[in-house]
């Protein structure tokens, strides 16, 4: 409901600097549950402008545009489109916005693998957070600097960041981020076969999601303690949990989450060597993906699938797939490119009516003093 009745708003907004400003909003959604439409806004916001665009609005376009590419796996072309909307941020001075977009271009770097270029981002992010009035923005990269720090091997390090930012977001009451932080060092604790240690993480993490209002984080907290049934081989317990989980995000409505709850389900029957459930569920994950045209999902199911089963059938649906990804993309860029064209031909004319205005009074005032 949040996000249908915020897209109206942007829809009926007709102030680019508003509707800019509703578009951050949906950046912030969008970018947890419906990635695809994050490049729909971003494409719109720069086809809505007729005259030389607002800064502003290119940098939050920008923004939008390139989080996409990033989670699409397009992470270069992604990082470009950042850093330019990091670049205007800067000119503008607003610190929470540059705070967010150097948070932004270092996830990309961490998806890279580039852990000491990623490291100097979170950096960066957190001291402009500092500086902006939001408490917040104080402490909000330093959970994806803890995750930078796990990456590199430094896991002392790793847990020490992500306890401070735990304590902060304590104070600030802030409770969905408790719960994530949570639900990272229980998941630290479960690689380093960390069992009374993860199972206190996903209790804190469970109780953290109590105190917030957001049913999704509650049923992640729920969706560890099925994982950590599973490895205490409480396998009745697990399913019990996992398939609570795909009922209440059902419910929920963030088909994005739903897949991933029909796919945990699918992996825990696989796990079981039970091959006809799990592909019941992989099929009901594909059928509401493709429905939602959420082609990574897509993906990512008959991956799972391939992993317990590798027929020639599953391994052609994930070439057409990634095919229809690779057109998906290209289509994508195409419609850039020629918005690109569009606007430079608008500027373009601009700028020959400008010169020709200009060139009439001095042929005239030639003319003049010539006679």
């Amino acid at each position: 409901m949040y996000g249908q009745s915020v897209i109206q708003s942007y829809k009926k907004e007709t102030n680019v600097i508003s509707k800019s400003k509703i578009a951050l909003e949906l950046w912030e959604y969008y970018s947890r549950y419906h990635l695809d439409s994050l490049n729909s806004i971003g494409l719109d916001l720069l086809e809505s402008q007729q005259k030389p665009i607002d800064p502003f609005c290119k940098a939050v376009a920008y923004r939008l545009l390139g989080c996409y590419d990033v989670r699409y796996g397009e992470i270069n072309k992604g990082l470009k489109l950042l850093e330019s909307s990091k670049s205007i941020f800067l000119n503008l001075g607003d610190e929470k916005l540059i705070s967010e977009a150097y948070n932004e271009i270092g996830i990309a770097y961490l998806l890279l693998g580039d852990h000491e270029t990623a490291r100097l981002h979170f950096e960066h992010s957190l001291s402009h957070g500092r500086n902006s009035e939001i408490k917040a923005m104080s402490y909000m990269a330093e959970i994806n600097l803890a995750k930078t720090e796990l990456k590199a091997g430094k896991i002392a390090l790793s847990q020490m960041l992500t306890e401070h930012y735990i304590r902060q977001a304590i104070d600030d009451q802030k409770h969905e981020s408790v719960a994530n932080a949570y639900s990272f060092l229980g998941q630290i604790a479960i690689d380093k076969n960390q069992m009374k240690r993860a199972e206190y993480c996903f209790t804190k993490q469970l109780e953290s999601s109590m105190l917030c209002d957001a049913p999704f984080i509650k049923t992640r907290a729920i969706n560890n303690q099925a994982i950590l049934a599973f490895i205490r081989s409480e396998y009745e317990k697990s399913i019990h949990l996992f398939l609570e989980v795909l009922e209440q995000r059902k419910l929920q409505g963030f088909q994005l989450y739903t897949c991933e709850a029909f796919m945990n389900v699918a992996n825990f029957y696989f796990e079981r060597a039970d091959m006809i459930n799990g592909a019941l569920y992989i099929d009901s994950c594909l059928v509401l993906a493709e429905q939602h045209h959420l082609l990574l999902a897509q993906i990512e199911a008959i991956e799972l699938s391939i992993e317990f089963d590798e027929t020639p059938k599953l391994k052609n649906k994930l070439t057409l797939l990634r095919q229809k990804r690779k057109q998906l993309i290209d289509q994508n860029n195409n419609k850039r490119k020629s918005l690109t064209v569009k606007k430079n031909k608008a500027e373009n004319s601009t700028h020959y009516i400008m010169l020709s205005l200009l060139i009439i009074p001095i042929l005239l005032w030639w003319l003049y003093t010539k006679d």
